[in-house]
């Protein structure tokens, strides 16, 4: 299998009938298309492209989020041998005129009327002849607007006349040639139109199922952007295996964790930072016996998940020492895993089971991806029983580069290297580093892009040889797993010379209960600082008093208490080296929002803070 359009035939021949597609009606019920009803509606999608003037290899807009009609437009366009540039509803006119532009599209899918009306005025700043709505039923009264199902009707008619040209456009498609153009977020200036191939996407399809065990047959819940290739290349795999994706959004999401029961699905970590929260706030919420319960019951099952993990050689090696020493030095552990085993069974069942419940009753694991999951998040779902496979790639990647495997989830990594898959550390100087050693993470394989569109100086930067500088810090441990220690470009200089690389000081803070949003500061500075968004119920149910719309840098009370947070957590004692502390810190005035101050993945935009937020850090340094 070499593209896109073998995966759409593998599954039309094996897997026909699978309700792969459930969408929702204004009742929010979920409705199912078969795999076969939704080729039949591409294909005739695909007559009226070709009569709408489509030609192969030519790009034409997406804009739109999770639904079957997202599905179906992409699939026209890969038997039409063409390449789409999706994005979502929420990206900003200014972002839409600029991909468009850029991409020379004369045909866009665009979500509904609501989001044209929202676009109408960029539109003929771009090359764009004509638009297609997604959302059924819709209309525009403007002659160069069509609906979809309109045109799903309409190639019907269209079949006699294209039907041989439309097949042959199918099978001309390679393995090098291009299915999507993803525009990256723009964090730094315009983005970047990353070029993807066939031969990107069909090596994750093939790669990740067996290593994260996706089944024919699974139910999966999409959440995540389809637009963004992490969501999109699972949702290819589920496809290929003949598995069933339901789309949700996070207001409906705890009601779909019953309807549909999960048994895998992919998502970004703030979720799960969500889910951990609302778990942590009932537990607190508890009656005496059961609060007590409940610690008692989790640190006993995470302290035997340790010892086994321990034995089994699932933790991070940072030091060369063979796995059997490990085992005679655990010796000790063993016994007490041993005589532990019953009670932590017990705990399991009584306990655990009830919160596996709220997500549905039978989730085997998610992929968790986009960004750093915190470490008490990650240990606390892997404890209590819900295996998070966190993984790391790029959109230039398409976007797997390394993925944490059933049975080897070992934390602090993000997992093993696929079949294929070439990485090399190297530092400034462009030597590799031997393992342990933290540097610049570099890839190599069947997944890497072939360039930034229309932009031969990037795609020079980021591509050598066939190597792609990720512009990511890490290291590869003793037992082949990789780490993340942060961007290269995130790295904060002092005065002193010193580096400080600003994410795992981060993320160890967003374990306080009092701190929900954290960037660390102080790129030329003497000392870090820190821009802090509190997580305002907590400490108000500490008993502290703070008024709505307050400004919390002048509340004392609250100031100190962050200072103990900061001056306790990076500390010594923690493995923090004495530049390393957070000295000074101001409230920000709103939490960061997605859209503003992060990205779809809920990265934070940290050139765009550090402008935004210029006066509020510059009175840390008063």
């Amino acid at each position: 299998m070499q593209t896109l359009n073998e995966l759409f035939r593998y599954t039309l021949e094996n897997h026909p009938e699978m309700m792969s597609f459930h969408d929702k009606d204004q009742k929010k019920n979920f409705q199912t298309t078969t795999f076969r009803e939704a080729f039949e509606m591409a294909t005739h999608l695909g007559y009226a492209l070709m009569d709408m003037g489509l030609q192969p290899k030519e790009n034409i807009g997406l804009f739109a989020d999770n639904r079957l009609e997202w599905w179906i437009a992409d699939i026209a366009v890969q038997l039409n041998g063409a390449v789409d540039v999706p994005r979502g509803t929420d990206s900003t006119p200014k972002e839409i005129e600029y991909i468009l532009s850029h991409s020379e599209a004369k045909i866009t899918y665009i979500e509904n009327s609501a989001t044209y009306h929202n676009l109408k005025e960029i539109l003929p700043n771009t090359k764009v002849e004509k638009v297609i709505l997604l959302n059924k039923g819709d209309s525009v009264s403007a002659d160069n607007v069509f609906n979809v199902y309109d045109l799903i009707e309409k190639g019907k008619s269209l079949k006699a006349r294209y039907a041989a040209e439309l097949e042959k456009r199918e099978k001309a498609v390679t393995k090098d040639d291009l299915f999507t153009m993803i525009y990256t977020s723009g964090t730094t200036g315009n983005p970047k139109g990353v070029m993807l191939t066939h031969q990107n996407m069909i090596y994750n399809t093939e790669v990740v199922p067996p290593m994260v065990d996706l089944r024919n047959g699974d139910r999966t819940l999409s959440i995540l952007p389809v637009w963004h290739v992490f969501e999109r290349a699972v949702d290819y795999a589920i496809i290929r295996k003949g598995a069933k994706i339901y789309f949700t959004n996070i207001r409906d999401l705890r009601e779909d964790f019953q309807k549909c029961k999960p048994t895998f699905m992919v998502s970004a970590p703030r979720l799960w930072e969500n889910i951990y929260q609302g778990i942590k706030n009932q537990i607190e919420k508890a009656e005496g016996m059961k609060k007590i319960l409940f610690n008692n019951a989790f640190e006993l099952k995470k302290n035997f998940k340790r010892s086994v993990d321990y034995l089994q050689g699932n933790k991070l090696q940072t030091e060369e020492e063979p796995i059997a020493a490990k085992v005679i030095n655990g010796a000790t552990s063993l016994f007490t895993a041993s005589n532990l085993l019953g009670l932590a069974l017990l705990s399991d069942t009584v306990v655990f089971k009830k919160l596996r419940q709220a997500l549905g009753g039978h989730l085997r694991g998610t992929i968790s991806g986009g960004g750093a999951l915190p470490a008490h998040v990650d240990e606390f779902f892997n404890t209590i029983g819900v295996p998070i496979y966190e993984g790391y790639g790029m959109t230039e990647t398409a976007p797997i580069i390394a993925v944490r495997e059933v049975g080897h989830v070992i934390q602090g990594s993000v997992g093993y290297f696929p079949p294929g898959t070439l990485v090399k550390i190297l530092n400034d100087r462009g030597e590799e580093m031997p393992k342990g050693h933290i540097g610049v993470i570099h890839v190599k394989g069947p997944q890497v892009m072939r360039g930034y569109y229309k932009n031969p100086e990037e795609t020079s930067k980021a591509l050598k040889d066939g190597w792609l500088n990720t512009g990511d810090l890490g290291f590869i441990s003793f037992n082949n797993t990789l780490s993340i220690r942060g961007r290269a470009k995130e790295t904060i200089v002092l005065t002193g010379g010193e580096n400080v690389e600003p994410v795992p000081i981060e993320n160890l803070l967003l374990e306080s209960d009092f701190i929900n949003q954290i960037i660390v500061v102080g790129q030329d500075r003497k000392i870090l600082g820190a821009l802090i968004w509190p997580d305002v119920d907590k400490l108000r149910s500490a008993g502290f008093s703070i008024s709505d719309g307050e400004d919390l840098n002048k509340n004392e009370d609250v100031r100190k208490e962050i200072h103990k947070v900061l001056k306790k957590t990076i500390s010594a004692e923690n493995g923090f080296k004495s530049f390393e502390k957070v000295t000074g810190f101001q409230f920000l005035p709103k939490p960061m929002e997605v859209g503003d101050e992060l990205t779809n993945l809920f990265k934070m935009k940290r050139n765009v803070i550090a402008s935004k937020y210029a006066d509020l850090i510059e009175r840390i340094y008063i």
